[in-house]
């Protein structure tokens, strides 16, 4: 006995219209992702110039700190540790002294002559770092500053 008809609409593949629609959809997001990544690959060398600036900013904060606390544990010096700072670290840093008004809470540049406050702020790409510097020490019985 032979069949009457034929079943030759079942089929095992992709059409051809399945598989041109999935390489153009492919394209599309390859070429998205392409300038996606390349966009980020030119500006990542920003992020790595902004912690370099920042972490040698950081290290001449610590050095300011360093050689202020040096001076100030100094019993000799300890008059003086304020001005050596200005003066040993005037081109690295921005130095003012101040003092903070007690009824506005805001800082202010001293005029008094007293300079017990240097606050001193090293410039940074980005953002700025800033410590303040006091003679926390005022006679030579005073305990030393740990650093």
């Amino acid at each position: 006995m032979k069949p009457t008809h034929l079943n030759i609409s079942s089929s095992n593949g992709f059409s051809l219209i399945e598989v041109i629609a999935t390489i153009i959809i492919m394209g599309i997001l390859a070429a998205f992702f392409i300038h996606f990544m390349g966009t980020s690959l030119d500006n990542s060398w920003k992020s790595v110039e902004l912690v370099a600036g920042e972490a040698e900013a950081e290290g001449k904060l610590e050095e300011i700190i360093a050689y202020f606390t040096s001076k100030i544990n100094d019993d000799s010096d300890l008059a003086n540790a304020l001005s050596k700072v200005v003066t040993e670290f005037a081109g690295n840093a921005t130095m003012n002294y101040i003092v903070f008004n007690s009824t506005t809470g805001n800082e202010e540049t001293d005029t008094s002559g007293e300079n017990r406050n240097l606050k001193v702020t090293v410039e940074a790409p980005g953002n700025n770092l800033t410590t303040i510097l006091t003679k926390s020490r005022t006679v030579d019985g005073d305990p030393k500053v740990n650093y």
